[in-house]
């Protein structure tokens, strides 16, 4: 199953994110599959060096429609964040979460009362780069 998550095709925001590990030097899983319970969890990235798991989403939605469906988002992989530190509890998980027509104070607000069990959340890019080097350490 975990060969047939790798032939997903990778959003935008994947390759985006997938160039910046490889610019750091970040072994890592694109697609990765934890087996939990008989379940599969998929997760956007693993980065093995560092056990550390990202989770990346984004819109391009308005104000009040895209801030809901972030909110949505935000839970569903809080979910997927609990179950794996519940079954691995080293791994650190990290959220990047992009809606450049929203506020980021209120994004920051809104999605870190959902996302408890991230140990990271960042909102852009570079963001992410100084997330990843703070919460799973120096290489």
């Amino acid at each position: 199953m975990s060969r047939a998550h790798a032939l997903i095709p990778l959003t935008e925001q994947e390759r985006q994110v997938r160039d910046l590990l490889l610019e750091l030097g970040l072994t890592h899983l694109t697609h990765a599959v934890f087996p939990n319970k008989g379940r599969l969890i998929v997760v956007d990235f693993f980065v093995s060096d560092r056990r550390t798991v990202l989770e990346c989403w984004k819109t391009t939605g308005r104000r009040g429609g895209a801030l809901g469906w972030m909110e949505r988002n935000a839970a569903f992989i809080d979910v997927k964040f609990r179950r794996l530190k519940t079954m691995h509890p080293e791994i650190r998980c990290i959220a990047l979460a992009e809606a450049p027509h929203v506020e980021i104070a209120t994004l920051a607000k809104v999605l870190g009362e959902i996302l408890v069990d991230a140990d990271g959340l960042a909102f852009s890019l570079d963001g992410l780069q100084s997330t990843i080097l703070k919460v799973g350490g120096a290489s």
